[in-house]
């Protein structure tokens, strides 16, 4: 009887497996990061305080204008703080 040489099969390399669960868990933690860093910018942006509690300042009046249409109660200014921007931060 003749020998014939057994040999092991070779198992199929799964390299790319490990590829793509790498480049799935790196785009997750890169999506995971951009969504907390934006979320925690946003809550912590704020109204400058000074810009809101200001008083207005009415230009000097052009001639020939009213001056209800030039003053800043009718361009929407006030001089009272917001409700939020006088609580301590």
């Amino acid at each position: 009887m003749a020998e014939i040489p057994i040999q092991r099969k070779e198992r199929n390399s799964l390299w790319w497996l490990w590829l793509l669960i790498i480049i799935v868990v790196l785009a997750a933690a890169w999506w995971w990061w951009t969504q907390k860093s934006a979320s925690s910018t946003t809550t912590t942006t704020r109204a400058d305080s000074t810009t809101v509690t200001a008083p207005a300042v009415t230009p000097a009046a052009t001639p020939g204008a009213t001056p209800a249409a030039d003053s800043a109660t009718a361009r929407g200014a006030t001089t009272a703080p917001r409700p939020d921007s006088t609580r301590p931060r």
